[in-house]
């Protein structure tokens, strides 16, 4: 669904995905390999194929909240606020995969403090 969707690109391990006070007008659906979601040096999640980040500044425009750095090679798409509106109006299933990201984030961001 995705390939199709979005703009897909791969990218070499160690590439920064963007950093904590970037500007935020996408997301990514990671279709192989591994990112690292990090804040101030301390890993909070690896993101595996399948996966999203960067939908937090995507629905509420703040900037980035964390560092994001491909932990392997990886292929991903990414999806704009365009994209992202149409996918949730179509599949409202999305929106409650994305919902459940985002709780399943908070919640365990929550352990680690």
């Amino acid at each position: 669904m995705f390939a199709a969707e979005g703009d897909t690109q791969r990218f070499p391990a160690g590439h920064r995905f963007f950093s904590v006070g970037d500007t935020g007008a996408w997301m990514f659906v990671v279709l192989s390999g591994e990112v690292e979601i990090s804040l101030r040096g301390k890993t909070l999640e690896t993101v595996h194929p399948g996966g999203i980040f960067g939908e937090m500044a995507l629905i509420d425009h703040h900037e980035r909240s964390a560092d994001v750095t491909a932990k392997t090679e990886v292929e991903a798409a990414r999806v704009d606020a365009r994209q992202f509106m149409r996918l949730i109006s179509q599949n409202p299933f999305f929106a409650l995969e994305v919902m459940k990201v985002m709780t399943a984030r908070l919640r365990a961001f929550d352990d680690l403090l």
